[in-house]
């Protein structure tokens, strides 16, 4: 696991304590995969949630972590967002993106009445940790990739190799250690299609389940207790939506699910044909169409898709970096 570290400075912890919630947090290695397929609704977005959350501050440097006692509001994110330069403009012009990761969505991120400056607010906070999860998995796609190379020249793999390949095979749900089965698995999300699946699954950030459970992708689980009921389930019904601890945790829970679940095989299949034809494998466009199951919609949620991310140019961040770690904590 691999510690988050906000590339924030904080020299006014005193007077902000109760506003800046970015935080520190562990990414859980491995993901609990009891997801379906089928999508939930955003139209539930009523009354605003609000709850107290104690939450930690993770600050440039050695200044300690700092308890916070205050629920994670627009305000703490304008706060937040003032001790960075983070502009989408530079991003789309190709600027890397700052290594800035909020754990949980603001509570009246609804309540914004400025379409535009919603937008942009959700933009800012998912598009970081998106590009983090990916980063993370092509780490893991570089490793195999060494071992497959080792293995097709006959090379004995070392028992730490061959131990990580066996956690990998259960991670990804292979029945043997295949590194090429894994390769088709072990891939990165075109960063177009995750935005545009979040805010779709999400109204940006509005929906109920995503205020109070981190929830950006409507995944379900049937265990009780594990998640948030939905209003509107038949009473014959027993799914809830998954419930996470962060963004973060959620959007590694939906890559995991593409890149493992059955259902997806055919996403995976032209996202491995765009490689071996040496074509981009980053954009969406190709992709859109294997989707298709992932919501009850069915075509309806592939046009939604498409439609988002024309309209709003998610296109402009598909081939976005972040910035260097090692320049993260310099960072103001």
């Amino acid at each position: 696991m691999q510690l988050f570290k906000s590339g924030i400075k904080s020299n006014k912890i005193a007077t902000l304590a109760g506003l800046i919630l970015v935080t520190a947090y562990l990414v859980p290695e491995l993901i609990n995969s009891t997801y379906d397929v089928r999508t939930a609704s955003y139209g539930e977005s009523r009354a605003l949630f609000a709850k107290s959350t104690s939450s930690l501050v993770r600050n440039a440097g050695s200044i300690p972590e700092l308890e916070q006692a205050d629920q994670f509001d627009m305000a703490s994110l304008d706060a937040a967002l003032g001790q960075v330069d983070y502009q989408l403009r530079d991003i789309r012009n190709g600027q890397p993106v700052p290594r800035f990761y909020v754990k949980q969505v603001p509570v009246d991120i609804a309540d914004i009445t400025d379409v535009d400056q919603r937008k942009k607010a959700f933009i800012k906070i998912v598009l970081p940790l998106i590009l983090s999860t990916n980063e993370k998995i092509m780490d893991r796609r570089e490793r195999l990739s060494t071992l497959l190379q080792d293995k097709s020249g006959n090379h004995n793999l070392r028992p730490a190799d061959r131990y990580w390949l066996d956690e990998m095979a259960v991670r990804y749900r292979e029945d043997a250690i295949d590194p090429e089965q894994l390769l088709l698995k072990v891939d990165k999300v075109p960063v177009s299609l995750a935005l545009a699946q979040a805010v779709e699954e999400s109204g940006w950030g509005t929906a109920r389940f995503a205020r109070e459970g981190n929830a950006l992708f409507g995944q379900r689980v049937w265990s009780t207790g594990k998640g948030i009921v939905p209003e509107d389930r038949a009473d014959d019904e027993t799914h809830e939506v998954k419930a996470f601890n962060s963004i973060a945790d959620s959007i590694a829970a939906y890559v995991h699910n593409l890149n493992s679940h059955s259902a997806y095989a055919e996403f995976r299949e032209v996202r491995a044909r765009r490689h071996s034809n040496m074509q981009s494998a980053f954009g969406a466009s190709s992709l859109l169409d294997t989707l298709h199951v992932y919501s009850e919609k069915g075509q309806e949620y592939v046009d939604n898709l498409r439609s988002l991310i024309e309209t709003n140019q998610f296109d402009d961040f598909e081939d976005a970096i972040l910035t260097p770690e090692q320049l993260a904590d310099s960072r103001t």
